[in-house]
């Protein structure tokens, strides 16, 4: 092994391992250190074996850096604001109020229909109108307004008392539409007929129904509200609301007498001039 001499300036000390081998005591020195160095080299590598996977585990452990948020490029659309949806609106329909009419007695005929034992007797809205219905019939006659009735097929039906023909006044028989299979337009055109004043049950039945042929057929008529009756109030609202607005005799604000439409009024609002 070559020599190893001290660096420039410094004392020559520094003994190469040759020199060191000529005394004892160096060569104790020097085996110690090197049994040291061993044993020493031996406990660091125990050291990292044990330090280095903790190390690994610590590393893997720790909180990554937050990758940065981006941010969201402007936008120049415009501002769209929502409103709210409208409330919906009621599904009862509603009916003008009932309006006074003055009906010419020329022209005029009154139409009670099915005021009958088997119709009205069961209907305790019917059995309540036969008085404004009575009272109305009263001032039709008194005015020599003509009375023409009608009657349901059923076996044994009978216009009730209150309510009864006189002598000498017509009746027809048939299902809704009293129209139908029967001669009650000959009576009118016989009698002149312009208007048409009706009562009579069922509002949802007879009255529609007939109203709604009696303006085909070119008659204008005026319903007493107090003098129909159905089932039940909406059968009743909603046939008045469909009086007014059959499609193509529509009279939906309820104008006083407009040809061949029906007007809605009451037993006290009408007048026979």
């Amino acid at each position: 092994m070559s020599s190893m001499t001290s660096p420039p300036g410094w004392p020559n000390t520094y003994r190469t391992p040759a020199a060191c081998s000529r005394s004892p005591m160096a060569r104790a020195t020097v085996g110690l250190i090197g049994i040291g160095c061993r044993r020493c080299g031996r406990a660091v590598m125990k050291i990292a074996r044990l330090v280095f996977p903790i190390a690994l585990l610590v590393a893997s452990c720790a909180p990554q850096a937050a990758a940065p948020t981006p941010t969201p490029a402007t936008s120049s659309a415009p501002t769209v604001l929502v409103t709210a949806s409208p409330a919906p609106t009621s599904l009862t329909p509603s009916v003008p109020a009932a309006v006074a009419v003055e009906i010419p007695v020329k022209g005029a005929v009154m139409l009670v229909l099915d005021l009958t034992t088997a119709v009205c007797s069961s209907r305790p809205t019917c059995v309540a109108s036969l008085p404004k219905v009575a009272a109305l019939i009263k001032k039709a006659r008194d005015a020599k307004v003509p009375v023409i009735y009608s009657l349901t097929p059923t076996a044994g039906s009978t216009v009730l008392p209150d309510v009864a023909p006189q002598a000498g006044e017509p009746s027809v028989t048939t299902r809704a539409d009293k129209f139908f299979n029967t001669n009650l337009d000959q009576l009118l055109k016989d009698r002149g007929t312009t208007n048409a004043v009706m009562v009579g049950t069922a509002a949802n039945g007879a009255v529609l129904y007939t109203a709604f042929g009696a303006n085909l057929r070119g008659y204008t008529v005026v319903v007493a509200e107090d003098g129909i009756a159905a089932d039940n109030d909406f059968a009743l609202l909603l046939s008045k609301w469909q009086l007014l607005n059959q499609p193509g005799f529509t009279n939906p604000d309820n104008a006083p007498l407009k040809a061949m439409a029906v007007t809605i009024s009451s037993s006290d609002k009408i007048a026979f001039k």
